[in-house]
This record gives structure tokens, C-alpha cells and sequence, in this order.
């Protein structure tokens, strides 16, 4: 995983979800989010949470509490090894456990933004006569690893040649790289690394607009071979379980090191008082933690993570949202402190599909769809305010972000508008038939199926809602659930169905779905979502092919201007959710609401940390952060 380049889908199952896989398997992406699990009521009529006081920002000074103490987190999925960069094993609990040990050049706020991590600023990039374009940046003073050793440019310098080392080459004539990672998108086009002291000098071919992820992560070179080839293989084995050759544990550079692992019930990770503090515009203590260490907890049932919380036997949670939660959310004693992050829940279209490649039907679907309801009856219970209550219209900038644009909105998409939804399907030559279906002459009755995780009451109850307003508007929805996270490998991104959409429906199965519902991960570079919109490739499942949104998105991509490549990822969003672009094959995705991690803490805690809800981030980020009330 290359955080400029993350892209991946929130496995949001049961309790034995599998894991997403990377670029090259069915599943695609670089990260899965933890899956949720099975139980839960249907929404009650509910207000808004309680508004509880969260922590107040106290610029560089804690809040009144105690110092020490073991901070315990609830979590339902439990990693099956630390190497999150393995394509076989990338749970964002991998990553979330990970951001407190090991940091890099920048990290990821909680406006979902980068900030220089161990950098001292952001840097300065300079483009060369021949397009290339050198970064320059310096590390910040006195930076140490948590065995006392320093942490200097040599380290980062070192990191990239490790991920980068080869053993020759494959059988297709591709680098054999030996460190296991998915995607090394960003360093791949790089063609000179090296330092001066503590400057790095980084070039790249030509401008690559995720640079700031590329090295998210930099490793302790002393603890490894100085042979990049070598180091690479004692990398992949030690990673698993944090150890280094000699057998000692992986030094840190974060608030955390990584202390011991009973496997099956908890992670214990204990303070780094080497820690340099922390640079994140979020932190509110730029020292070490005052928290002696975090118990992860692995509770794999819903109410036993609530009541863990309720006895006081936890303190915080952050796990795929639940029905089951508003109980806390409406609690005294729970602060819900969720961000709206880089996730973002939508329906797929298949475009290989009969009745779904006609755009008539594909904005009979969009008119048809009323956003409001779900969002008011699924997420504003949980998440109060901080989702708009219109839902989401795009896919490549979200809601909170300056540069987006409700580009499905601005179309009249996502409203229940049930008039303009049968214009459209009677405009495609469909016609109501008998039982109140829309049918067409040749291609039969407008019946489409939808299917997700099944088991996650959550999701089953948005298809439900968004079931009863098609139906309205004279369209079938059939719910086909596969439970788990078999549904991602049997379905949408199986062998069959990306044979499908990669040859334009002449290989392969083009009949094994027709609507998927599930979540999107993607960062603070919105480049990375380009992956499932492009041609040809594994990680897209829709079908969609448009030549000149290819070129559009290199464009974008290659665009320095902060603004005038905002408004490029905008335009090309238009190929996605509207028509306007692509009369043809455009609205292939329906975006439907950003779908935060259900993050919280109890009353416990005096303060609690920023958690920002992205790959590479999340609730131990700003773990220095946390203290107990006295």
C-alpha cells in the first residue's frame, strides 16, 4: 500500500469477514475496513445524538486529569498480521494499530488532509527543464527512534530502496520486487532519491499529484541489513510480528511501541517515552503520551463492545457504524466523535447489463433514489449534523472538503423524484405493465437485483428503503445478499464478473450482478479513486470505458496547481454520476452518503483524541492525546 494510491472497498460483513486483497486479485485496493457485525434492530424514530461535551482544544496543554493508566479500545476484527502491505492481509485495523508505532514523511489530519509528519514543513517542488520535478524536504530536528537511536534522512532514503529492491525479473518482464505491496503507484516514477544531512531530494519523472503518500511509512534502517534486497526479505517477516532479525521488537517513532500479542483476545502497546511529539494540527499534547500504553481488546460481538464500554471495562470504539449504537449516541456518558472521512457508501451499476446500459434506466435509478430518507433514518441517528441530510454527489471530492461539488444534486439525481424517473425509463421505451413494472419490449421487465454483505442489518435496511422508493417509481429491486465478505470475491469482483467488465462484456460472466452496494476507502488524494473508473483494470467491476476520462484523469493527476486540479478531479466526477460527459456510459455510480467509522469515547476520559478516519490513520493516531479524568 501506497497511501497516495489507496483505494479500496470497507468489507462491511459478518463476523467472518475476510480481508480486501490488493491490485491483481478480485477484490482490489489496499485496505478493508473492518467488517461490522450481524446484529441490530431497525431504526426506532429517533432524534439526533445528545449533544455531549467533546474535549476542548487547549492549544498544546492537556485538559485537567490524571496521567497513566491503560487507554482500552473494543475492536471486533482482529488483525492476522502486522505487514499491512501485504495484498493478503490489509484490514484497516492493521493500519489503525500500525499509525501509532510507525510514522512518515506526512500524515493524514482529520480534515483528511496531509500535514509533514516527520517532516519540518511541506517542503518545495521545483520542475526541471525535462518535466521532471524535484521535492525538497527536511526532516525535523532531533527525531529518535524509541531505542534511543536517531531517526534521520539516511532512514528514509534506505525505507524506499528497501520497498523498491527487485530479485531480477517476472516471466512478463516486470520488476520482481521483493518487499510484498500492492501498489507501488507514486514510487514506480521516481528517479532519484537521496540526502544531504537531513535534506532529502526526491525527483519524480513528472508531477504526481499523491507524492505526499509515498512514503508514508519509513523503518528503522539499524535494525535491518543496510542491502536493500536483503533487508526487503527480513522486512516481510519481520513486519508479521513486529520483530526485528535479532528478535527484539521493531523500533517506534510514534507514541506507541509494540509490547506483546495474545492472539485471539488482545494487542498491548506501551508508551514510547522517546516519542519527538507529535506535528498533527489536531494534536492538543506535542509530547509523549500520558497514557502508559492502549489494550486493544478483540470483542467480535456487538452488544459485548457496548457493554464493555457501559461497565467501564473500555474507553474507546471505532468500528463500522451499527444500528445497535444509537444507544450510546443518545448517552450522557458516551461522546460520539466521529469525522465524515474519505469513505463513502454508493450503488454500482453494471453496464453490461440489459436494462442497466440504457441511460434511461441508469436515471430512472438516480431520480428515483431519495437519499434524505436514508440518511435520515440510518445515519443522522448515529452521526447528528455532521453528513449532509441531501447525501453525497460525488465520488472524487466529499462533503467536507472545499472543493466539492453535489454534481448528482446539481442533476436533480438522489430526491425521490418519481415523475422524472418514469420520463426517463419511458423515454428508454419502457412501458408499465400489469403489475405496475416498467417493461420493455424486447428485454423483458425492469427487474434488477442488489446485493452487499449480507448480515449487516445497517446495509440491509438501506437496500430495503431504496427498494420501496424504486418500486414507486415502477422498478423491481431484488435483494441478493451473500454474507460476509464472500459477497465481494463471489460477486461484483469475481474472476467471471471483472472478465466482464475488462472486455466489454465479451468474456467472461456479465450476468452475475446488476447493483452492488458497498463503500469506497480512498485518502486525502482523491487521484486514487481514478483506479476503479479505469479501463481494463481489476479494480474496476462496472464496465465503464471512456477514452477521453482516461486522458482526463492523467491530466488531472499531472496538474500542480492545487486549484486548477481540484476543478480537473472535479470534472472528471461528471463522467461517474451524471450524464453530461457521456451520454453513453457515464452515471455508473450513485453515490449515496460519506460513511464514517462510529468513533467514540466515554466519559472515563478527561480528553480524547482526534481520530481521523482514513488508511494510514485512525483512533490511535493522536493516542498522546488521551488522559483519564482524575
Amino acid at each position: 500500500m501506497t497511501a497516495a494510491s489507496a483505494l479500496v472497498f470497507a468489507a462491511c460483513g459478518s463476523d467472518d469477514d475476510a480481508s480486501s486483497t490488493t491490485d491483481g486479485e478480485a477484490s482490489t485496493g489496499t485496505d478493508a475496513e473492518a467488517p461490522v457485525e450481524t446484529d441490530g434492530e431497525a431504526p426506532a424514530e429517533t432524534d439526533a445524538p445528545a449533544e455531549t461535551d467533546a474535549p476542548a482544544e487547549t492549544d498544546g496543554e492537556a485538559a485537567a486529569g490524571s496521567d497513566g493508566g491503560t487507554l482500552i479500545w473494543a475492536h471486533e476484527q482482529e488483525p492476522g498480521d502486522l505487514h499491512l502491505d501485504d495484498p493478503e492481509n490489509n484490514l484497516s485495523i492493521t493500519s489503525w494499530i500500525r499509525s501509532a508505532m510507525i510514522e512518515g514523511l506526512f500524515g493524514i489530519s482529520g480534515a483528511t488532509e496531509y500535514y509533514p509528519e516527520l517532516l519540518a514543513d511541506d517542503g518545495e517542488l521545483t520542475t526541471n527543464d525535462d518535466g521532471s520535478v524535484t521535492g525538497t524536504f527536511t526532516m525535523r530536528d532531533g527525531l529518535l527512534w524509541s531505542d534511543g537511536d536517531d531517526l534521520t534522512a539516511d532512514d528514509v532514503v534506505w525505507t524506499y530502496n528497501t520497498i523498491m529492491a527487485t530479485d531480477g525479473e517476472t516471466e512478463d518482464g516486470d520488476p520482481n520486487y521483493i518487499y510484498l505491496l500492492g501498489d507501488r503507484t507514486g514510487l514506480d516514477t521516481i528517479t532519484d532519491i537521496s540526502n544531504d544531512g537531513n535534506t532529502i531530494s526526491i525527483t519524480w519523472s513528472s508531477f504526481f499529484a499523491g507524492y505526499k503518500g509515498v512514503l508514508n511509512e519509513v523503518y528503522p534502517m539499524h535494525q535491518f541489513n543496510a542491502d536493500p534486497a536483503a533487508a526487503a526479505a527480513e522486512l516481510n517477516d519481520g513486519l508479521r510480528e513486529w520483530t526485528a532479525p535479532d528478535g527484539s521488537t521493531i523500533a517506534s517513532s510514534g507514541p506507541m511501541i509494540f509490547d506483546s500479542w495474545e492472539k485471539g483476545v488482545q494487542m498491548n502497546l506501551v508508551r514510547n517515552d522517546a516519542y519527538s511529539g507529535s506535528n498533527s494540527p489536531d494534536a492538543k499534547n506535542n509530547g509523549v503520551a500520558f497514557v502508559d500504553g492502549v489494550q486493544i481488546n478483540f470483542v467480535t460481538d456487538t452488544d459485548a463492545q457496548i457493554n464493555a464500554l457501559q461497565a467501564g471495562e473500555a474507553q474507546i470504539v471505532m468500528t463500522q457504524p451499527q444500528l445497535a449504537f444509537e444507544d450510546l449516541a443518545s448517552s450522557d456518558d458516551f461522546t460520539v466523535a466521529s469525522s465524515a472521512g474519505p469513505v463513502f457508501e454508493h450503488w454500482g451499476l453494471n453496464l453490461n447489463n440489459v436494462h442497466l446500459a440504457k441511460p434511461g434506466v441508469r436515471e430512472g435509478l438516480a431520480f428515483a433514489m431519495d437519499k434524505t430518507e436514508v440518511m435520515a433514518g440510518l445515519y443522522t441517528p448515529l452521526f447528528g449534523d455532521s453528513l449532509p441530510g441531501e447525501g453525497l454527489g460525488n465520488t472524487m471530492w466529499l462533503s467536507n472538503q472545499s472543493t466539492y461539488e453535489n454534481h448528482a444534486g446539481d442533476a436533480g439525481y438522489g430526491a425521490g423524484d418519481i415523475a422524472s424517473a418514469q420520463a426517463a425509463l419511458e423515454g428508454a421505451g419502457y412501458t408499465l405493465n400489469g403489475d405496475g413494472v416498467y417493461e420493455h419490449p424486447e428485454d423483458g421487465a425492469l427487474t434488477l437485483r442488489v446485493g452487499t454483505t449480507g448480515g449487516n442489518r445497517l446495509r440491509e435496511i438501506q437496500q430495503e428503503l431504496i427498494q420501496a422508493q424504486m418500486s414507486d417509481a415502477g422498478i423491481e429491486i431484488v435483494i441478493d445478499n451473500v454474507e460476509g465478505g464472500a459477497y465481494f470475491s463471489e460477486v461484483p469482483f469475481s474472476a467471471d464478473a471483472i472478465a466482464c467488465a475488462t472486455s466489454g462484456g465479451a468474456e467472461g460472466n456479465c450476468d452475475i450482478w446488476d447493483i452492488t452496494q458497498f463503500a469506497w476507502v480512498g485518502g486525502p488524494w482523491p487521484g486514487g479513486q481514478v483506479a476503479s473508473y479505469r479501463a481494463g483494470g481489476p479494480n474496476n467491476p462496472y464496465g465503464f470505458a471512456n477514452d477521453a476520462f482516461e486522458v482526463k484523469a492523467d491530466e488531472c493527476d499531472a496538474t500542480v496547481d492545487d486549484a486548477e486540479r481540484a476543478a480537473c478531479y472535479n470534472e472528471i466526477d461528471r463522467y461517474v454520476t451524471t450524464l453530461e460527459l457521456d451520454a453513453e456510459n457515464g452515471l455508473f455510480m450513485l453515490p449515496l452518503t460519506q460513511k464514517p467509522s462510529f468513533y467514540g469515547f466515554t466519559s472515563d476520559l478527561s480528553q480524547a483524541g482526534v481520530a481521523p478516519d482514513a488508511q494510514g490513520a485512525g483512533p490511535l493516531t493522536n493516542v498522546a492525546d488521551f488522559q483519564f479524568a482524575s
